[in-house]
């Protein structure tokens, strides 16, 4: 596992970013986020930008492990499918590399609630700095 993906920016820190495992061969990530009580929308359920960061977070981070230490990507599109509102409570994402080359990484990314129930899904291109 690079050394820089446990390592997360103050977002990251306040989305309550924790990588939990990276398995290199089938090119995926796992991640929980534990989000603060102020990510909620006045229905109670998480906000859809806080679940587009997280989507953003998690597709990043599947990204910057199949690169070498030291290699940097930014994402240049983020697509999101909202499929039902996330409770308050930690998230799990499951994110993995569909493909790659020199300039490029494509990834997708679910997450899943504290019932394990699917609630979004988002599609990635990062470009390789």
């Amino acid at each position: 596992m690079r050394s820089d993906l446990g390592r997360h920016s103050r977002f990251g820190a306040w989305l309550g970013t924790e990588v939990i495992g990276v398995d290199a061969e089938r090119r995926t990530v796992e991640v929980r986020y534990q989000p603060r009580d102020e990510a909620t929308n006045r229905f109670g359920t998480l906000a859809g930008g806080v679940i587009a960061a997280m989507l953003d977070s998690l597709t990043g981070l599947a990204g910057l492990a199949v690169l070498p230490e030291g290699t940097a990507a930014v994402h240049r599109a983020l697509a999101v499918d909202y499929l039902r509102p996330a409770t308050p409570g930690p998230v799990r994402g499951i994110g993995r590399v569909i493909e790659r080359d020199e300039r490029a990484v494509a990834c997708e990314g679910e997450l899943f609630d504290a019932s394990n129930t699917l609630v979004a899904r988002g599609r990635a291109e990062l470009r390789v700095l």
